[in-house]
């Protein structure tokens, strides 16, 4: 019987997946790795992967099965640093039908080590942890085709290298996460500040990616990328629904430019509080993988531009703690139990009956099975409320955006800030509420880690 646990753990996640794409059908399936490989295209064409064309072009050439109306003709950007571009330049050099199935093979296989990884270094199951991952990684990660399970796994890799003392592999692997720089910036900080060892490969590590860069897109687009393409995408993803300080603000009616300016702030406050708490443990351990694995978790609370995928890797630092600290047990798994939901996505569709099922099996493992009933029938609860507030007219409201040209030369990010605007924002009491389990559950997750470090 464990076994079998086992087992459908493992295939929870790509079960998931294809249940999703089964029931509400190929709607914007790989919409994300589409830019991705449209800026791949750029790159090895010595194109500007960040401009309106080529991207426009490539991604009307590069259509998944289905794409919404509303989306068709707007141009998604790719503004993963030039580094994570170049990784995507060999899938460009294939159809896109074909370059798509492989890149959700290597991210499934990507994302099988780093619950391997992750097994060894926080100190927990693998069941656990495929519980933990399942549901983001089935609906949004691998539905978008997302670059997360290649973050995660470099995550994993710079902890497990971390602990050995292996300076070198642990700052490659945190230049692997580049992908996702927020979440690498805090690591790279964290063993910059407190390992001695680490800071020369760390700045191999760094010259390494300037390096890249200027191959990729060259100096000049390199440090445009710096000084307007993040700025800008910051402005253009402000009104976009998601788990941000940013976004909660703008929902509130606060200007995109101040609500992002208090976003950097929190995000710079929480990137240095979660370095100082991982310090604290680190030293009361004695395991620098402390160091890697908890400040992205402080970091992905608030901030500027975070969604569930950026949540997730919070998920093995609450664990981490849970595993080691019996009296921040409780706290931690109530935590991440609510953490781990996108609520915004399983529990506000079809898929409702599948929230339960997640947090009953993981709370279940967690808090023994009286606690874990009772998140359950929360959890039923929060998925059931979710849908009368749509019954009851409190959805968001029905829109009309009709997409129009732009200059060649303009930032992907002008057609994206239109449609993030009319199609993404959408203010409405559900959409508000659905913020609120995951940012409660990762508050109480942050909550156990602070309390295990000044324990």
């Amino acid at each position: 019987m464990r076994r079998f646990a086992v087992v459908a753990a493992w295939l929870l996640a790509p079960a998931l997946f294809a249940i999703t794409v089964a029931v509400t059908g190929p709607a914007d399936l790989l919409g994300d790795f589409r830019a991705f490989y449209c800026a791949g295209d750029a790159v090895a064409h010595r194109a500007n992967p960040y401009l309106e064309e080529p991207l426009h072009a490539c991604e009307q050439r590069a259509q998944p099965p289905r794409v919404p109306a509303w989306l068709r003709d707007t141009t998604v950007p790719a503004p993963l640093p030039p580094p994570a571009l170049l990784a995507f330049a060999p899938f460009a050099r294939l159809p896109f039908p074909i370059a798509g199935a492989l890149f959700e093979a290597l991210a499934l296989a990507a994302m099988c080590g780093a619950v391997a990884l992750f097994s060894r270094t926080v100190g927990v199951s693998t069941t656990l942890l495929n519980l933990a991952f399942a549901g983001v990684t089935a609906t949004q990660t691998y539905l978008l085709g997302q670059p997360v399970p290649f973050v995660l796994l470099a995550v994993a890799g710079a902890a497990l290298f971390a602990r050995r003392g292996q300076w070198n592999a642990a700052a490659a692997c945190v230049a692997a996460s580049i992908a996702e720089p927020a979440i690498a910036l805090p690591v790279a900080l964290a063993m910059f500040v407190r390992l001695p060892r680490a800071r020369l490969p760390l700045l191999a590590a760094g010259a390494l990616l300037v390096a890249a860069s200027a191959v990729a897109v060259g100096w000049a687009t390199s440090v445009a990328y710096v000084r307007v393409v993040i700025p800008a995408h910051a402005i253009a993803n402000a009104y976009e629904w998601q788990f941000s300080l940013t976004s909660i603000l703008t929902s509130a009616g606060m200007a995109a430019g101040a609500a992002v300016r208090y976003g950097e702030v929190m995000y710079a406050v929480m990137t240095v509080a979660g370095v100082a708490i991982a310090a604290r443990v680190w030293r009361a351990t004695g395991d620098p993988a402390a160091l890697v694995l908890l400040p992205p978790a402080f970091a992905a609370f608030g901030g500027v531009h975070v969604h569930a995928q950026q949540i997730v890797v919070a998920l093995p630092a609450i664990l981490y703690v849970y595993a080691r600290y019996p009296r921040v047990r409780a706290l931690a798994a109530t935590g991440a139990t609510f953490a781990m939901i996108p609520w915004n996505f399983l529990a506000a569709s079809v898929l409702t009956g599948v929230t339960p099922l997640l947090v009953g099996w993981f709370a279940r493992l967690t808090l023994g099975a009286r606690r874990g009933l009772l998140l359950t029938a929360i959890s039923a609860v929060i998925s059931l409320s979710l849908l009368a507030l749509v019954l009851a007219g409190y959805g968001p409201g029905v829109t009309s955006f009709v997409p129009h040209a732009y200059p060649p030369d303009a930032l992907a990010e002008a057609s994206w800030a239109d449609f993030s605007r009319a199609e993404l924002a959408r203010t409405s009491l559900v959409m508000q509420w659905l913020r609120v389990p995951v940012l409660g559950g990762l508050a109480l997750g942050l909550a156990a880690i602070v309390r295990a470090a000044f324990q």
